[in-house]
This record gives C-alpha cells, sequence and structure tokens, in this order.
C-alpha cells in the first residue's frame, strides 16, 4: 500500500511544474520572516509587479501566524480525490480474491472487516458482497489455525461486539452460518435486516446466547429461504416461530432441527391440524433431540413430497410417514429399545419406495430375527450403526457392540434369499457396520457371501484380523469391477439378452441399469435361466469356462 501509494504521489509532482521556488517555512517565526522576505526581493529581481510581490508576501505572512486581524491563519487542507490510489475494479478483485481463494466463510469475514478499515472507498466497496458468497459468524471454538488474524480474533473478548458490527456493516450474501457464544440475537437481527430477503442458506448453531426474540427476527425477513438449520442451541428457543416459517418460506426444502432440550411442537401442531394453508414442500428433514411426540405425525401429514427422514422418538411418527408420505426413499431412525425396534420394522416395511436405511441402535443389540426382517427390505444402501461409535469411536469392548457374528450370518442369508426369490430385487449393496466390536472372522465369511457389494463401513470393528481386511478390500473391488464391466457392455446397455451364455452373465451384472429383467433371465427359447448360476457369477465363484459348460448356448 505504502509503495502504491509513493508511485501515486510520484505521478503527480511529474504532472505539476513549479516555476518559482517557494519558502521554506520552519517552526521558528524569526526564520519564516526572513524566508519571506528573501522570496519578495527575489520576485523583485525576476522583473515581478509590486501587487505580485505585495500578495505573494500577504499570503506568506498569514501563512506563518499573522494575519489581518492579528490570529493565527492555517494553510487549507490539502484534498486528495477519492480512488486516486485504487480504481474500484482493483478493490472488487481483492475482494474476490478473498472470498473464492479457498479461505474459509469464518475467515473471509475477519479479512473483510480489515479490508473495510483501510478507508471510504474501500469499505463501501468491501461491504457490498457477490450473489451466492457464503459467510460465517464463526467463533472458531474448535478451529486450530495458523493465521495470525484467526489466533488473534480466538484471544479477543468482545466478540460479538465485533459480529454485530460486521452484521450491520455487510450485505448480499445468500450463505450465512452463525456459530458460537459471540451470537446473539441482536446480531441475528441486524443480519436480517441487512440480508434477511436474499438468504437461501441459514445456519444457526452452538450458542447459549440466542432466544426466540433472534429467531423471529430472521423469520420475519425471510423470503427465498430453501434450507434451514438450527442446532445445539439452549433452553430459550422453543420454536414457536416454526409455524410462521412454514407460512412464509414456500420455497424450502430442507429443514434441520437437532438438539433443542426447550423445543415445544404445540404450536406447530396446531398449525398443521387447523388445515391452514397449503401443503409444505418439504424434501428432507431431519429431527432429533428435539422432544418429539406421538402427535409429531400430525406433522408428517402435511408433508406429501417429503424424500428424507431422519428422527427418533416414538415408532408410531414412523407409521404416519409411511402413511402420508408416499415418496420416502430415505430414513435414519435413532432406536433406543428392541420393542421400538420392532413396532419400527413393521412401519418400514410398508414404505414401498425406501432404498436407503440407516439405524443408529442405542444401548442394546440386534437379534437375528430383525436381521432378517430388515435384509428383506428392497434396499441399495443399508447403515447399521452404533450409537455409542458415533459419540465415542475409539472405544472397543466387545459389550457396546450392536450386533454380532449370528446376527450378521442371519442378515446376509436373508438378503440373500430375498434375492433368489425376487430377481428384480438384485442391486449393489452399500453396508455399514460402524461400532460391532464384537465382530469376527466368522462375520467377515459371511460377508463374502453377499453377492454384489459396492461399498463396506467396519469402522471400530477392532477384532476383525488385517487379513480379513484384505479379504473384505478385494471383494468390495470386484464388486465396483462388475458394475464397471457391465457398464461397457453393449447387452447391459441396450438392455438385451446377449447371444451366448457369457454375454448373458455379463448383463446379469450390470444391475443397476438394467430393468426389465424378463428378458435378460432367460435364454433364446425363452426358457428361464438357473438362479443359482446368477448368484455364483456375481459373487466370482465361477469362472468364465465353468460358466460357459455349465448349460451351453441354449440353457
Amino acid at each position: 500500500m505504502a509503495l502504491l501509494r509513493s508511485l501515486s504521489l510520484d505521478e503527480k509532482q511529474s504532472s505539476f511544474q513549479v516555476e518559482d521556488e517557494e519558502p521554506q517555512l520552519t517552526h521558528n517565526p524569526t526564520d519564516n520572516k526572513r524566508a519571506v522576505q528573501g522570496a519578495g526581493e527575489a520576485g523583485e529581481e525576476k522583473g515581478g509587479e509590486p501587487g505580485d510581490k505585495d500578495l505573494s508576501s500577504l499570503s506568506a505572512r498569514q501563512a506563518v501566524g499573522g494575519g489581518e486581524q492579528g490570529g493565527p491563519v492555517h494553510p487549507p487542507p490539502v484534498e486528495e480525490d477519492e480512488g486516486v490510489f485504487f480504481p474500484d475494479q482493483i478493490v472488487k478483485l481483492i475482494q474476490q480474491h478473498i472470498m473464492g481463494g479457498g479461505e474459509s466463510p469464518g475467515g473471509a469475514l475477519l479479512h473483510l472487516l480489515s479490508m473495510s478499515s483501510v478507508c471510504k472507498q474501500w469499505r463501501g466497496l468491501a461491504s457490498e458482497l457477490p450473489a451466492g458468497s457464503a459467510i460465517a459468524f464463526d467463533c472458531f471454538d474448535n478451529l486450530f489455525s495458523n493465521q495470525p488474524a484467526i489466533q488473534k480474533f480466538r484471544r479477543y473478548a468482545k466478540k460479538e461486539t465485533v459480529f454485530w458490527g460486521a452484521a450491520k456493516l455487510l450485505t448480499g450474501y445468500t450463505d450465512v452460518t452463525f456459530s458460537g457464544d459471540a451470537v446473539s440475537d441482536r446480531v441475528l437481527q441486524e443480519a436480517a435486516l441487512q440480508a434477511g430477503p436474499h438468504l437461501a442458506r441459514c445456519r444457526v448453531s452452538g450458542s447459549s446466547a440466542v432466544t426466540d426474540t433472534g429467531l423471529s427476527a430472521l423469520v420475519a425477513q425471510f423470503k427465498a429461504l430453501e434450507s434451514l438449520e438450527v442446532e445445539d442451541l439452549g433452553k430459550h428457543v422453543t420454536g414457536k416461530t416454526l409455524a410462521h416459517l412454514f407460512e412464509r418460506c414456500a420455497a424450502l426444502n430442507s429443514l434441520h432441527l437437532s438438539n433443542l432440550p426447550g423445543m415445544n411442537w404445540a404450536p406447530c401442531v396446531a398449525y398443521a391440524s387447523s388445515g391452514a394453508g397449503k401443503d409444505l414442500g418439504l424434501t428432507k428433514l431431519h429431527v432429533r433431540g428435539v422432544n418429539l411426540g406421538e402427535n409429531f405425525g400430525i406433522v408428517l401429514s402435511r408433508l406429501p413430497n417429503l424424500h428424507e427422514l431422519e428422527l427418533d422418538g416414538p415408532a408410531r411418527n414412523l407409521k404416519s410417514a409411511s402413511v402420508c408420505c408416499p415418496k420416502l426413499q430415505r430414513v435414519s431412525y435413532q432406536v433406543s429399545s428392541r420393542p421400538i425396534l420392532e413396532e419400527a420394522l413393521d412401519a418400514l416395511t410398508d414404505m414401498k419406495e425406501l432404498r436407503q436405511l440407516e439405524l443408529v441402535v442405542k444401548n442394546f443389540m440386534l437379534c437375528a430375527d430383525q436381521l432378517r426382517t430388515i435384509g428383506m427390505l428392497p434396499l441399495f444402501e443399508l447403515r447399521l450403526d452404533s450409537f455409542i461409535h458415533k459419540q465415542q469411536p475409539t472405544l472397543s469392548r466387545s459389550s457396546y457392540s450392536h450386533v454380532d457374528n449370528e446376527g450378521v450370518k442371519a442378515l446376509v442369508d436373508s438378503i440373500c434369499h430375498r434375492w433368489c426369490a425376487i430377481v428384480s430385487d438384485v442391486r449393489p449393496l452399500k453396508l455399514s457396520l460402524c461400532g460391532g466390536t464384537a465382530l469376527t472372522h466368522d462375520a467377515v465369511s459371511a460377508l463374502l457371501r453377499l453377492p454384489i457389494l459396492t461399498e463396506l463401513d467396519i469402522g471400530g470393528c477392532c477384532r476383525i484380523i488385517a487379513m480379513d481386511k484384505m479379504r473384505l478390500v478385494a471383494k468390495v473391488r470386484a464388486g465396483r469391477e462388475m458394475l464397471d464391466l457391465a457398464a461397457a457392455h453393449p447387452c447391459a446397455a441396450a438392455g438385451s439378452p446377449g447371444s451366448c451364455c457369457e454375454a448373458r452373465a455379463t448383463c446379469i451384472m450390470h444391475l443397476c441399469s438394467v430393468q426389465n429383467w424378463g428378458p435378460v433371465l432367460s435364454n433364446q427359447a425363452g426358457q428361464a435361466a438357473p438362479v443359482l448360476l446368477v448368484l455364483d457369477s456375481f459373487g466370482g465363484y465361477v469362472s468364465q469356462e465353468a460358466v460357459r459348460g455349465s448349460g451351453g448356448e441354449g440353457n
């Protein structure tokens, strides 16, 4: 900045030519008077007129400190033109580099505040962010950065004042995150006034100073909101603004509510049961740790377009979702006891479009019968994770496990039986068993019997040895190679049967793209192909020579 300023001053000096030397004034009045007299005599030697001499002497005397009235007269300040050092385009380029240079939204906020403190021109340009920008009012509580600006801000005591000033200054952003105890109601109110109508995504988390007042101010300004996340707030947040949110934000498609101990669903249930307004357009809903009751199904009845649902609480809400939300494709349910799981499985069986299921098991072990029921669901992604593992991944006691070897065997047997009975349900499988600390070699042998396994997560399964892990890696790799091979085969792409048994086997491997399984699983004579051959070819236990010799071209 100093270099650019000096260059600008050099350009100024080169553009103006001073013919006469001005008297050099000092802090000593006697020396200044002598300098003024010398300047007058120099003017006479150059042939100046008496009038010019008197005017120059008068102005010099006034500058030294003797005006006509005897008072001190100061020289007029030199006014610099705004933008003389940096054009507006260069300042905006600096702003774009801050916003799009790989900086985190929280770090970008601090740099924008530093940029705004340079001068009035920079403050005006830096405060107007481009459309689609993301900003975070982040206290960096869980971030250890080497940047001096972030380290200094973490030690600063008055973070809330900084956020309040930033909320009043910045405009134009559409994605905002408020995180940490420095976020207060007045920060939310100022941000709502400056950028609320243009916000598309908003997240408020981890603050004990936020109440319903701040959230109400945000909701009152929302017009184009598409996604809202509210989590880890204090008991002062009761959720009374949810009904107002549903009324104002017609474009809202994602709502995330988590860990709100003071949540009260009575106003929202009353709004849903009154039948006021249209059905909500939500497609994603996450509600956990928000005091869900059995009457939450009334709210779900106003969500006919829901595709993804994550919840806990009574299983009766899942039953309501299976009836009122026919488009559900993904469900994540945190279950805390076997009787609740039994009721939940009955509801999950009625969801015809369900393809992804996550069960977070808390403080009990899944039995073999429950896993057989889960295996019969037409899923292509199944996650059976332990709640304890999500909270503390390093725990290794087998008593913390939510599944054992016998349960994994029952699950695999059920999946293979479903695929044999209903060939149209055969599809690549993604499986997760995180937190299964009791699983050993027997569980690995069962998993290797799965026809096509394209993804497997066994985090926390500490009793599976390295050799068994290598076998599972080879199994997953083989499943992915089968999909790549099938995708490149012309018969699989066309969805028609091949002319030989090898071509038919390759087409069957491509389970994702082929929809009409009747022609694919039949030979040229119209007879059904052996299902056992299909399963063997998926698992990789039968070579191409064995496939050719098993039935020939006509079988």
